[in-house]
């Protein structure tokens, strides 16, 4: 993987609330296969954390999701489910008072998927690389729908992260 962004890949938008994180992919796969990739507990696993995780989802407004890390030092994370309507929308909560936005939407070729990322703090999102880990996420997602998942690189993660810093949206990354 270790490829360097697409200029303009993932943005950020400053508003009078904080921000708004846009993400777009054209994904040549049903939308109802990207929906699963999605929601179902197994299928997030392969793909969207950098970490191994006991995943649940409640999937229903007032349900949760939760992610209990596994390993020397785990982190659980509870999200709340806002609205779902399948296989078009979700929204959840996230940390820092944020909220994401999963929309779906079928074209001839398969469907778009258009990742918000709802931020109040838009510092904190930009120092907690929260750009750069949704971008190293949805690059895992396609291999994923192809029933080929991929590690999590943190090569790439790295180079991404360089990319985002450039253009303000990353801490720089550190020398090791």
């Amino acid at each position: 993987m270790s490829d360097v962004p697409a200029a303009g890949d993932g943005t950020l938008e400053r508003t009078a609330d904080g921000g708004v994180i846009r993400f777009e992919r054209r994904l040549a796969y049903p939308i109802r296969d990207v929906w699963d990739a999605v929601t179902d507990p197994a299928r997030l696993a392969d793909w969207l954390l950098p970490f191994d995780a006991d995943i649940t989802v409640d999937l229903r407004e007032g349900g949760e999701m939760v992610f209990a890390g596994r390993g020397e030092e785990p982190v659980t994370m509870t999200f709340t489910i806002l609205r779902v309507e399948p296989p078009m929308l979700l929204e959840h909560t996230h940390a820092d008072a944020s909220y994401l936005r999963w929309e779906l939407e079928p074209v001839d070729t398969g469907c778009v998927l258009r990742l918000t990322h709802f931020v109040t703090d838009t510092a904190g999102a930009i120092d907690n690389c929260y750009v750069v880990g949704l971008h190293a996420s949805l690059a895992r997602l396609e291999p994923c729908l192809a029933g080929r998942p991929v590690a999590w690189d943190w090569d790439g993660f790295a180079a991404a992260q360089a990319h985002y810093a450039r253009l303000g949206l990353a801490p720089p990354v550190e020398a090791s």
